[in-house]
């Protein structure tokens, strides 16, 4: 089977400067990818790039097989995209909405729309204008699942969400991923991505830092603390340390050779792999 999404060595400039190069990634069918970075690490480039919002500027991102350089509308009509904007409010009800964008998805069902929404607890008589955050991107998911895409696009959509309804959203997610399309959900709040994501990719100032599946970082990373003696001696290995209160921890890459101290060693959280990767 085919993948969902593939990058090679892919890159945007804008004016003079590249924001975003050599990226490299592959989404599986059913797959949910999160892709990671600090604020401007280019996570926004990348999702301009891939629904052609951003040239691309080297390399090529192709979408169920089509690439997005030689047939960008194809590749557009494969995706539903949920952007943390405000792209879809005009002054116009959920339910009309669907019907003048649904006009430019071929494969779009308004009764599907409609469905979505009752499932989703969207009321389809309200004001695009007057929903709230939450409701909004209900709707968006709403609208991007009855054109019934091979790739859904979200790019932090969960951003000044409180956790409660941030869980209910990843669980909203989980619930429609199946094996017929592939998630790719950019965030710099890591927690709910360690739960649900199959993959991450991680950014940092314009370039790729990694793209494993989510079994792959909890192999080749490891946290391991100690005490300042035995950071000294494994200072070589480690690829960032910081001194705790009663401690100090670094992160350090799986090898496969002993470390020959007593430390304790641990898996990393996606938030330790942001800090001490990021300035790399």
């Amino acid at each position: 089977m085919e993948p969902i999404l593939q990058i090679e060595g892919a890159g945007a400039v804008r004016g003079t400067t590249f924001w975003l190069r050599n990226v490299n990634l592959t989404v599986e069918p059913g797959t949910f990818m999160g892709v990671i970075g600090r604020n401007g690490a280019g996570k926004t480039t990348l999702f301009h790039m891939i629904c052609g919002l951003s040239r691309i500027s080297e390399g090529n991102v192709r979408l169920a097989g089509a690439s997005m350089r030689h047939e960008p509308e194809r590749c557009k009509r494969q995706m539903g995209i949920i952007f943390d904007d405000d792209y879809f409010r005009l002054d116009l009800s959920v339910k009309h909405a669907g019907i003048i964008y649904g006009a430019y998805y071929e494969r779009y069902s308004q009764a599907d729309f409609l469905n979505y929404c009752r499932k989703f607890e969207v009321d389809a008589r309200q004001n695009l204008r007057k929903l709230s955050k939450g409701d909004y991107m209900k709707f968006q998911l709403a609208f991007a699942l009855a054109h019934r895409p091979k790739l859904i696009l979200m790019d932090e959509p969960e951003a000044g969400l409180d956790p409660v309804f941030r869980r209910e959203w990843m669980n909203m997610l989980y619930d429609v991923l199946d094996d017929t399309c592939g998630i790719l959900f950019a965030t710099h709040l890591t927690e709910e991505l360690e739960q649900y994501a199959d993959a991450v990719t991680m950014l940092s100032k314009g370039r790729q830092v990694f793209s494993l599946t989510m079994l792959e970082v909890e192999e080749q990373y490891k946290i391991v603390r100690g005490s300042k003696v035995q950071m000294d001696y494994l200072s070589k290995r480690l690829l960032g340390r910081r001194k705790m209160e009663h401690y100090e921890e670094g992160l350090f890459r799986e090898d496969g050779k002993e470390l020959w101290v007593e430390a304790s060693v641990s898996r990393p959280g996606l938030a330790d792999l942001m800090y001490y990767l990021d300035s790399k």
